[in-house]
């Protein structure tokens, strides 16, 4: 039996969550099954070299080089042809899509091509959609309804997600399936066990004052609270002259210069880094006392999982729908309101009582182990994928 040519696709590789999910299915994909191909808007992004040598890489970019186009959504449409008559080429079997923006282009190729695709839906798209979609936001909306409505299956990665989508969306009742977003735990430990190289980070407390050391992790958007964070992490340091507090923000994005705009305005230059992209970010998590995800608005966040698989204790708010669902509700981590106050009032609840939090980490790693394994989260996409081919036969 011939393998089934399946065509991942995604705008860049960039270190957000989805573009990782991307590459850790890439890498886990039953061979014996499967035949990945990924295809990308722009061939960018620090993932790039963990793409598995046997995948090939085609990208929007590299096959026109023409210059942008000056009609109204005449880039769009460039891109939705190329990728069409790339999966007639490819003779690809089915067309995987991950985000709402690639959905529009590679559901729509894949359709217009009479191969069946299948989408995955990565946030909550009544708090998502509109603060990404651009220009064209009721087009989109519409258009995204007929998308879903004819693919061969859609997908999101939390229930909360599901359930919006099929709202926001108009779709069918339960016709959305949920995928939860896998992590390799073992591999994040062993990424976990190296040294950060980052002598701000591990000096002792300048003042002799108990130093707790805070990580958080993302791309640099409004959406990720990170601005949310500084605030609150601007209450606390004045309040409480016992601890001397340290916030690593790990990540690279847009609003990195409002950031540290912020940062400086707040006189936070001592206590707040914008470390940048890391690769060795488990390791940050495993020597962190706190993980903090400050999001307005999440899917399955796998920051969340991966500081959790590092036995690290978590504060998240509780945006729609991931985190709620990842930590039990509050059993495995802390949570609370997307504002300042809410989350210095968390920290400072940490700081009172380290330990209860250490209890919950442990009980979070076991979750993780048994409830978000990366292995289980590909077979059952390998199961989707499969079902979707017996159908068209």
């Amino acid at each position: 039996m011939s393998r089934i040519r399946v065509v991942f696709s995604i705008g860049e590789l960039h270190g957000g969550g989805s573009e990782r999910q991307i590459v850790n299915t890439l890498v886990h994909l039953d061979r014996t099954r499967f035949e990945p191909h990924l295809y990308l808007v722009y061939r960018s992004g620090p993932l790039l070299p963990l793409i598995p040598d046997d995948v090939p890489v085609t990208s929007f970019e590299q096959r026109h080089r023409r210059k942008p186009s000056v009609i109204p959504g005449g880039m769009h449409r460039r891109r939705v042809h190329d990728l069409r008559y790339w999966l007639q080429e490819l003779r690809a079997d089915v067309c995987y899509d991950r985000t709402f923006l690639m959905t529009l282009i590679a559901a729509d190729a894949a359709q217009r091509a009479h191969i069946p695709n299948v989408s995955t839906i990565v946030t909550n798209p009544e708090h998502g959609f509109a603060p990404v979609a651009g220009p064209w936001r009721s087009i989109k909306r519409r258009k995204l309804r007929r998308l879903y409505r004819n693919s061969a299956a859609v997908l999101a990665v939390s229930h909360g997600a599901a359930r919006s989508a099929e709202l926001f969306y108009d779709l069918p009742p339960d016709s959305v399936k949920t995928i939860s977003n896998g992590i390799d735990a073992n591999a994040v430990r062993r990424a976990a066990s190296c040294d950060v190289d980052a002598p701000w980070w591990n000096a002792p407390s300048k003042s002799g004052r108990r130093l707790v050391r805070i990580v958080s992790a993302g791309r640099l958007t409004h959406e990720k609270g990170f601005h949310l964070l500084i605030d609150a992490l601007a209450h606390l340091q004045p309040q409480d002259n016992t601890v001397e507090f340290r916030l690593a923000v790990l990540g690279e994005g847009p609003r990195k210069l409002q950031l540290q705009e912020q940062i400086d305005r707040q006189q936070l230059t001592e206590q707040v880094s914008l470390a940048g992209f890391r690769e060795d970010a488990p390791a940050w998590y495993r020597t962190a006392d706190l993980f903090v995800l400050a999001s307005l608005v999440e899917g399955m966040p796998n920051v969340l999982l991966e500081a959790m698989a590092c036995e690290t204790p978590v504060v998240s708010t509780q945006c729609p729908h991931g985190p709620d669902e990842i930590l039990g509700g509050g059993e495995f981590g802390t949570l609370c309101s997307a504002s300042a106050d809410s989350l210095a009032s968390a920290i400072q609840d940490f700081v009172q009582d380290p330990s209860a939090a250490r209890t919950r980490a442990a009980a979070a790693t076991r979750h993780i182990d048994t409830e978000f394994s990366l292995t289980t989260a590909v077979r059952r996409l390998e199961i989707v994928l499969e079902s979707v081919i017996r159908k068209e036969k």
